[in-house]
């Protein structure tokens, strides 16, 4: 039976045949890991300098849970009031930790995104790395695609005027991945709206995309 694979969401999902990796953090700090499948990491937004160090050693102890299957998600953001460089130093032990776990990382980037490709120059890192939510003009999608990140599309592809509607043929499907984030939508109208722009069945972008996660997640087929 075809799954749909929703790489990045906030929510459980009632929706039938599909497989979601839930972001573990938000505002009240961890969700109960107990079933499912998670990311875990530390979003620019709830990073507290002063509490860092505690957060990371709890990190570091879910991110070894064998539910979890990415770092993230974490990133950088220029619109929040937090110091890039903070950002940085704590996005790059979140790298380095997915490098020690080999888990790929899921990654929130808001206008930083040449920031991003010079630490992935920089880091050199073997993990696959995931822009979640991607939904950016051309010429950043072109700049990543090169850089052999991953991106994932989500609710923009429901506006056919979006960027990421417009940018959806240009991106190899072995770099795709879809997601509902945190918005009230099921990944089934998501995965409809890709199979559309790509005149592809909608089997066939479901098996692309899975075979896409088994890849980054180290081909670890039991996890579906």
């Amino acid at each position: 039976m075809p799954i749909y694979l929703n790489i990045h969401t906030h929510q459980t999902s009632t929706e039938k045949d599909t497989l979601s990796i839930i972001n573990a953090q938000n505002t009240s700090g961890w969700m109960d890991m107990a079933v499912g499948k998670f990311s875990v990491g530390l979003h620019p937004w709830y990073i507290k300098p002063e509490n860092i160090a505690e957060d990371f050693v709890q990190l570091e102890e879910l991110a070894c849970q064998s539910n979890v299957l990415a770092i993230g998600e974490c990133g950088l953001d220029r619109l929040i009031d937090l110091d890039m460089s903070i950002q940085e130093e704590v996005f790059i032990r979140q790298i380095r930790l997915a490098e020690t776990l080999q888990k790929p990382v899921i990654i929130h980037c808001v206008k930083a995104f040449s920031e991003l490709i010079m630490l992935k120059k920089k880091l050199k890192p073997s993990i696959p790395m995931i822009v979640h939510g991607f939904n950016n003009n051309a010429q950043i999608c072109q700049q990543l695609i090169n850089h052999q990140f991953y991106l994932s599309l989500g609710s923009a592809l429901l506006n056919s005027e979006s960027n990421a509607s417009k940018n959806i043929l240009t991106i190899p499907i072995q770099q795709l991945f879809l997601e509902t984030d945190d918005k009230n939508c099921f990944i089934s109208t998501i995965f409809a709206h890709a199979s559309t722009y790509l005149t592809e069945p909608v089997e066939v972008l479901q098996e692309q995309i899975l075979q896409n996660f088994k890849r980054v997640v180290s081909a670890d087929s039991s996890v579906v």
